[in-house]
């Protein structure tokens, strides 16, 4: 016999419609909570993030997190462990933890992306970033990676370039 967990609430999401109280901007990147660690028992969390030009984290480890990213649209350079690939639209990357991972905009178009990662905690992460750097003319790096740092992230070196 398979039981359901009946804890967890089934959940539409529209296309503007985001999970967390504000919009998300990650380091320039403008990005929307699709599911939250929140609707799923910290389980699992999906981000739709848009890429501007010349735009994407620097390289980072995780020691959480397996991330999976899916380009819906646009054409972005992923770096995984030293191995790098130019991808676009309906290619995927799949960054497990503890791997070092970037990727980068190279193009002028916007390219826009499903971010999963398993467990939650990225979502948080984000928010938090966001709310670290609202109103800054420039992002505060140091205070991003003591961040990074109590996610359980590392920052290995700088975007892809």
């Amino acid at each position: 016999m398979t039981s359901i967990d009946q804890r967890l609430k089934t959940l539409v999401v529209g296309p503007q419609d985001n999970r967390l109280n504000e919009p998300l901007n990650v380091l320039g990147q403008p990005g929307l909570v699709k599911l939250a660690g929140a609707d799923t028992g910290d389980a699992v969390a999906v981000v739709h993030l848009d890429v501007p030009r010349l735009s994407g984290p620097p390289l980072h480890r995780h020691s959480r997190e397996d991330e999976w990213f899916y380009i819906l649209d646009g054409e972005l350079t992923f770096e995984v462990d030293e191995q790098r690939i130019t991808a676009g639209a309906g290619a995927s990357a799949f960054a497990p933890r503890g791997t070092a991972h970037a990727f980068q905009n190279f193009h002028e178009q916007v390219a826009h992306i499903l971010v999963m990662v398993t467990p939650a905690g990225l979502d948080r992460f984000f928010e938090d970033v966001t709310a670290l750097n609202k109103g800054l003319s420039q992002p505060d790096f140091a205070g991003t990676e003591k961040l990074m740092q109590s996610y359980g992230m590392e920052l290995l070196g700088p975007p892809l370039s």
